[in-house]
């Protein structure tokens, strides 16, 4: 009767222990940069392409507003015909025909573009200004055809304030954030319970 409690003893001892937890769970936090990397889409989506080319025709047409306002302050006398005014006014519409149409590209790429991105307006707005001055080179190139603008207008300004707000590094998430994985060949716990004294002594 002695030798049974003993081994009846142990066996509960050991049923009592906590078994080993070898499960592997995902650790991180997605509530940083890791979750700004994982909701981002990417350049080039449908509505962002869109509102950028919706963007630069209105910068287009704000240049031509501009451009039949001088005019017409020219014509009425509102501003006199002087050689001076002139000068000014040329240089003042070819600023805002070379800087209207990418900020507007810009204005409406921002307001399209869904969830978090890397890059930065100010990197979409040079890129879309370096397509909008290669437009006016064709343009120019192809002169009296002006109506070649506008093509390459949208093909390079929508696409350059797309890649312009999405161009940057890849956010990283900090060292603490990610939890080493669970060993499988880890050790099981040592098991804690109390063992009663084998006496093998047979007197």
């Amino acid at each position: 009767m002695t030798l049974a409690a003993v081994v009846a003893a142990t066996l509960l001892a050991q049923a009592q222990a906590p078994a080993a937890d070898l499960a592997i769970r995902p650790g991180g936090d997605l509530s940083g940069p890791m979750r700004a990397r994982m909701l981002e889409r990417g350049p080039f989506t449908g509505g962002e392409l869109a509102a950028a080319g919706a963007g630069a025709l209105l910068g287009d047409a704000a240049v031509i507003g501009l451009a039949y306002g001088t005019f017409h302050l020219f014509t009425s006398g509102g501003i006199s015909p002087t050689a001076t005014h002139y000068r000014n006014a040329a240089f003042g519409l070819g600023a805002a025909t070379l800087l209207l149409p990418p900020l507007g590209a810009v204005l409406g790429g921002s307001f399209a573009r869904m969830g978090p991105a890397r890059g930065a307006p100010w990197k979409a707005f040079l890129l879309s200004l370096l397509g909008n001055a290669l437009a006016l080179g064709v343009g120019y190139r192809l002169a009296p055809n002006y109506w070649a603008i506008l093509p390459v207008q949208l093909a390079t300004m929508t696409t350059g304030t797309s890649f312009g707000l999405h161009w940057g590094p890849s956010p990283r998430a900090p060292l603490d954030a990610v939890a080493p994985p669970a060993r499988r060949d880890a050790p099981p716990p040592a098991v804690a319970g109390w063992s009663p004294p084998l006496c093998l002594d047979a007197s």
